[in-house]
């Protein structure tokens, strides 16, 4: 038998817990489900500076811990499982993972997205010789 929600979101990242807190505190029943662990990108990045509230800046991990529990205040679930499939045609949505079936009349997907790919070559050049180095950096912008 599947678990019925009033909104089903797919994501705890961010955007994910953003939707999970304003949705719980309109008093809708609501489900985070996360593959992997809370935060998302963010919880890599040493000191995030440009969220609003934090004039120091704040690392990602404790920016996310408290998105969750701001989430969980209100009385959204968190599950740690992976999404297998998602039916969005019918008016009862379904998500479907690994260990659980949802339903809800809602669906939010807040997935994210991968790290971006930054390309950079350098050019150092001294009296003598002058050479090139091709770096890949891993990128969060989030």
């Amino acid at each position: 038998m599947a678990n019925m929600y009033d909104i089903v979101i797919v994501g705890g990242g961010p955007g994910g817990y953003s939707a999970a807190l304003y949705a719980a505190r309109a008093g809708l029943h609501v489900v985070v489900l996360e593959k992997q662990r809370i935060g998302g990108q963010a919880v890599h990045s040493e000191n995030i500076e440009n969220y609003p509230g934090f004039d120091a800046g704040i690392d990602g991990l404790s920016l996310s811990e408290k998105m969750q529990r701001g989430a969980e205040r209100f009385g959204a679930e968190m599950v740690t499982d992976e999404v297998r499939r998602v039916q969005l045609m019918q008016p009862v949505k379904v998500v479907e993972t690994t260990k659980q079936t949802y339903q809800a009349p809602a669906v939010i997907l807040a997935t994210g997205a991968p790290p971006k790919k930054l390309f950079l070559i350098l050019r150092f050049s001294s009296k003598y010789q002058v050479s090139f180095v091709s770096l890949f950096l891993s990128v969060s912008f989030g």
